[in-house]
Formats: C-alpha cells, structure tokens, sequence
C-alpha cells in the first residue's frame, strides 16, 4: 500500500486535471460542433447538398430541450422553439419561424404545463433576445425582450395568455394557443379564457442599423390610439391618432400605410407603404393621371412611372366625416404596383390619355353639361318616369312623374358631383352614384348608368 502525504495532493490534483482535459474536453468540443444537414424536404443530406442545417447539441432548460433550425444560404435561423419528453412534436412555449432572410415569419404558441415556466429565446449568434414567462399553462407574468446590444427593448406583463400592459416587440396577441396530443401525434387548440380587458401597451420595432426606434404603436384596451414613425435617426416622420382616420371604417384619411418587415422585433430596410389623400367634393387633385379607363360603366385612372414605362392604378373611395363628403386617393408604394400597361388591359377597356381632355376649368366644365338631361330607359313606357339633370354645380337632381295622377317628385341632391382635376387646366365630373361626364376634345363621353340622354 503506497501512503499518499499531504504534499502530493496538488501534484496528483494537476495530473488527474490534465487527465480530464485530455479526454474530455475534446468530446465538449466535438459534441459542440457535430452538426445535421437536411434538404429542402428536411431529409438528412451531405454539407454540400444541404438547405438547412441543425446544430448539435441542443441546448437543455430542466426538462425541455431547444431546437434551434438555420438556413445553410446566409447563416441565418429558420426557426427556434422548446420540446419535452425528447419528442420534437411536443412543442412547449413559443415557436418561433423565420424566412429565409431572417425576417419574421409567424409564431405559434403553446401551452406550457411543464416546471420550467421561464423560456429563454436568442438571437443568431447565441445572445439572448427574450425571456418569456408562464402560469399554469398560458403566458402569465413578465415577458423581457433585448436588443442586439444587450440594452432592453421592453417588459410587458401577461395575463391568462394575453398581453396586459408594457412594452414588446413584434408578437402573436390572438391568445390561439395549441397543445401536443399523445394519441393522434398532432397539435390541436386549446380553449383560453374569454378577453377580458387589458391596460396600456406598446409594440415597438427598431431600426437594426442604429438600435433607434422605427416605430410605436400604442394601445388602450386592445385599441390602437397612436402610431409614431421615426427614421433610422429618430426623427419624427409621421404620428397618427384617432382622429386621423375615418370611421366607422377605420380607413386612414391623410398619410402613409407602412408595411413593415421585423427581424426580431428590428426593421432592416425602409417600409413598403401605401399614401392616402383626401380631397372635398369641390376639388379633387388626382395629380400626374396619364389614362382614363372605362370598363362596364366604372371609371380607373392609371399613373405614369416617372422614369420607365410602367404604371399603376390610383384608387379611389367615398367617405363622409362629420357630415362632409371626401374622395380619398389610394397610391401604392408596395407589392409591386408599378407595371406595364398590358398589365391592366383587356378587351372591354377603353383608354383616354388625360393629353386627350379638353382644357377647361371647373366652372366652364360644368357649363359644358348642365343643360343636359337624361332619363330612365329602364322606365319606358312605364307608369312611372324619371328624369336627372343638373341641379347646381354640386348636385344633381332628379324628377320623378306618375302618368296616372300626373303627380312629379323632385329630389335636387339625388347625387353629389364630384370634380376631378387630372391635369392643369383638365377636369372630369363623377356622380357620386354612379356615371361620369368626360370633356374629350374629339367628342364628349356621358355614362350613367341606366340612363339615357334626352
């Protein structure tokens, strides 16, 4: 028996250190580095023909494990989300999906029954981006979300699976919450607790370059009641409230429609938008029309790209606000809009270039047309008949007679005029019902519908 003495500890302490290190921490760094490769139909495949990747091992939180998916074209995750029992159908928490450019793509919540009710979700290269807590089974609690560099986008506090008040970034709030079932080996919903109401909240999106906030939505009770629009700088572009849309539609009267894409709650690239204006009845500014388009009695205009040959529509809706009539103008700035012009044509189009308009003012169009009359063809030879004409410059009227009692209705605003003005110096008429008066220099061009000129 070899007697050890007090002075030889820390040799055989150094010796059976460098021993573990000889043989194990190779195998950490094997292990650490041992990836999974899948093809487009997440087949396992070689590097070379791989699309998406799996780094291995997964990380581990008590019982749960983290699935973390890349894409091989840019580095960039695919998705992240948390199983339990070693079953990777058996999702719990949050599912996190992404495109192929990182941006977000959806989320998909599950209910949490587990014993670890905080999950832990990362950025790209492994820094933390959010912590999210759960009760028995739903989000309840206080949900962290960071930016890049560490400093903290925001805390919001959850109840019974909903949003209640704080600040998040980009996040699913429908409370469609799913759960793993065993027997059939799929997910199907869960029924959550009815919305009851929830305080003030923010969703915030920042700019990815500077960190600075690209956007604010605030809400009160579910209701979005402000919008804040920054550029990369953090310069105010544009605020909205309540009173910057028209209701009961809830359509936006003046401004931009921003569509944006989120990266983790971080915007990357400037917003795709849609710009509204909104113009009384007197005077519509459709600025830079290039066509008319007829098409079974409806009116379109078409706009030219200011460089190439392309075009797109702008669209128009009728909107009362507080007793006033309004044309609003839709523009597209997104989804493609620009296109050729076989892009909008078909058989039954006729197009006028606005170049083709006679140049007249408001006043003298008017003119052009008031001493016109029309009538109901559909109303021939019928007891009844009906006849429209020019009221005023602002309406139109319309005389109803009974051939039997030789009785006469009149109605002078039976349809609010609508003056557009296409071009310096050129205006159309809409009729608010329906039809168009259009001073070509070749010859006028007079719809309503259902009515002929006398």
């Amino acid at each position: 028996m070899i007697k050890t003495t007090n002075a030889q500890y820390p040799l055989m302490i150094k010796k059976h250190y460098l021993l573990f290190c000889i043989l194990y921490i190779p195998g950490l760094l094997f292990a650490q580095t041992k990836t999974i490769y899948f093809d487009s139909g997440w087949k396992e495949t070689t590097k070379s023909s791989a699309v998406f990747y799996r780094p291995l091992p997964l990380l581990k939180s008590g019982t749960l494990e983290l699935l973390r998916d890349y894409y091989v074209k840019g580095d960039v995750m695919q998705m992240q989300g948390y199983f339990a029992g070693g079953n990777k159908k058996n999702w719990v928490g949050t599912r996190f999906s992404y495109e192929y450019n990182g941006q977000d793509k959806y989320e998909t919540l599950y209910i949490n029954t587990t014993k670890q009710k905080k999950l832990t979700y990362y950025f790209d290269d492994g820094e933390i981006w959010k912590t999210i807590e759960y009760g028995d089974s739903l989000k309840s609690g206080k949900t962290i979300e960071y930016k890049p560099d560490g400093s903290i986008l925001g805390e919001a506090i959850y109840k019974d699976g909903y949003l209640d008040s704080g600040i998040v970034g980009y996040h699913n709030n429908h409370g469609d919450y799913q759960r793993y079932n065993a027997e059939t080996g799929s997910d199907e919903f869960v029924t959550t607790p009815v919305r009851k109401t929830s305080k003030a909240y923010k969703e915030i999106y920042y700019w990815k370059k500077t960190l600075k906030t690209a956007v604010e939505y605030s809400y009160r009770n579910d209701r979005l009641i402000l919008e804040k629009h920054f550029d990369e700088n953090g310069n105010l572009i544009q605020q909205t409230d309540s009173t910057s849309y028209f209701y009961p539609e809830k359509e936006l009267k003046e401004g931009k429609y921003f569509y944006y894409s989120t990266q983790k709650s971080s915007v990357s690239k400037a917003p795709e938008y849609i710009e509204y204006k909104s113009f009384p009845f007197s005077e519509v500014n459709m600025e830079n029309v290039s066509y008319i388009v007829l098409y079974r009695g409806t009116i379109n205009f078409l706009e030219k790209h200011p460089a190439d040959d392309l075009y797109r529509e702008i669209r128009y809706h009728f909107f009362n606000d507080n007793g006033t009539d309004f044309v609003r103008l839709q523009r597209d700035y997104t989804f493609g809009g620009w296109k050729p012009i076989e892009r909008f044509k078909d058989g039954e189009m006729q197009f006028i270039p606005v170049s083709d308009l006679e140049a007249l003012s408001k006043e003298r169009v008017f003119r052009k047309f008031s001493k016109r009359k029309w009538t109901n063809v559909y109303l021939k030879n019928k007891p009844v008949s009906e006849q429209l004409y020019f009221s005023s410059p602002d309406c139109m009227g319309k005389t109803r007679r009974y051939s039997s009692s030789g009785k006469t209705e009149t109605n002078e605003q039976e349809s609010k005029l609508i003056y557009l003005n296409l071009a310096p110096g050129k205006y159309i008429i809409l009729r608010q019902n329906g039809g168009y008066f259009i001073p070509k220099s070749s010859g006028d061009i007079i719809e309503i519908p259902n009515y002929v000129q006398e």
